[in-house]
């Protein structure tokens, strides 16, 4: 009886260890389960990828840090942790090292690109913008790249300088300043279109031992260097009103009457004022039509007026 007993004892105890351990182990499962996911290879991936497929397990992305790697592509995954395989709760944090792409890369070719599209490029193959030089040239425009060094195709290390030399543009031709003292203002016009030089204003004095409308000065001097598009300054012989009219107002109305044809003439008003140039009228205008302008009083000016890029008209006020 005793025996029986304790077999029964020990049946019963087996039993409980049997179901004790059952329901620990597939409670254990159900909770790991909905709980854990095992870590995937994420090497080699693409971050996007991947940020995507831990977000989908549950799992947090962080960025560590970012490396050159010859093996793998740029915004690819070089390393991550935990490693691959391992069994972690959901809303751990996976890191990882993001590839930067290849250490060296080849050299752009530049030439052709204005500056600033030639620095896009640079930055977008990692590298840097160095000394930039400028020369004249007859065959690039203003502002392209004319050469780079290292030359196009070489091999580089990303962040490495690159040097460009720009174009200026076509070389601005140059004279010896034109003597202007002693010519009629229409004349001096006209010189100065010849050596493409510019009007940047004119001041008047009144000699009476010189003919009116005379240049009596100029600035450069006569013999000094000058360049194509040039500013020129020009000292006039004029009284100081139009005493024939009795006003100082008088002739601050311009006007002219194109001559009578068949055709249509480009016609350029310009006024010389406060030191500037400024364009009043440029366009094409039909035979015989009227053209405008006032000038304000109390004011030194000049009017230059154009046809057919001809100097017709000049008048100081």
């Amino acid at each position: 009886m005793l025996r029986q007993a304790i077999k029964f004892l020990i049946v019963l105890v087996l039993f409980s260890t049997v179901a004790g351990l059952s329901a620990f182990f597939t409670l254990s499962f159900f909770i790991k389960g909905e709980e854990s996911v095992i870590v995937p290879e994420l090497s080699g991936k693409d971050a996007v990828f991947v940020l995507q497929l831990l977000g989908g397990l549950g799992l947090n992305t962080r960025v560590s840090g970012f490396a050159y790697d010859d093996a793998i592509p740029r915004n690819h995954v070089i390393q991550q942790s935990p490693e691959p395989g391992r069994t972690i709760k959901k809303g751990r944090d996976v890191s990882l090292v993001i590839s930067r792409g290849t250490l060296t890369v080849t050299v752009p070719d530049l030439r052709g690109y204005n500056l600033p599209q030639a620095l896009i490029v640079l930055e977008q193959n990692g590298l840097e913008a160095g000394n930039n030089a400028a020369v004249f040239s007859d065959t690039a425009s203003r502002g392209a790249v004319i050469a780079q060094f290292p030359r196009p195709g070489r091999t580089a290390r990303r962040s490495d300088s690159i040097d460009l030399l720009v174009s200026r543009g076509p070389r601005l031709a140059s004279y010896s300043m034109p003597d202007l003292e002693g010519r009629l203002l229409d004349e001096a016009m006209l010189v100065m279109d010849e050596y493409k030089l510019m009007l940047d204003g004119v001041t008047t004095v009144y000699d009476k031992t010189r003919p009116e409308y005379a240049v009596i000065g100029q600035t450069p001097k006569a013999g000094h260097y000058v360049e194509e598009n040039q500013k020129i300054r020009l000292l006039v012989n004029r009284r100081a009103k139009d005493e024939a009219m009795g006003t100082a107002h008088a002739g601050r109305l311009f006007r002219y009457r194109l001559p009578h044809g068949y055709l249509k003439q480009h016609i350029r008003l310009e006024l010389s004022i406060y030191g500037m140039n400024v364009t009043l009228h440029d366009s094409l205008m039909p035979p015989g039509k009227e053209i405008w302008a006032f000038v304000p009083a109390h004011t030194q000016a000049a009017l230059f007026l154009y046809l057919n890029d001809e100097l017709v008209v000049s008048k100081v006020y």
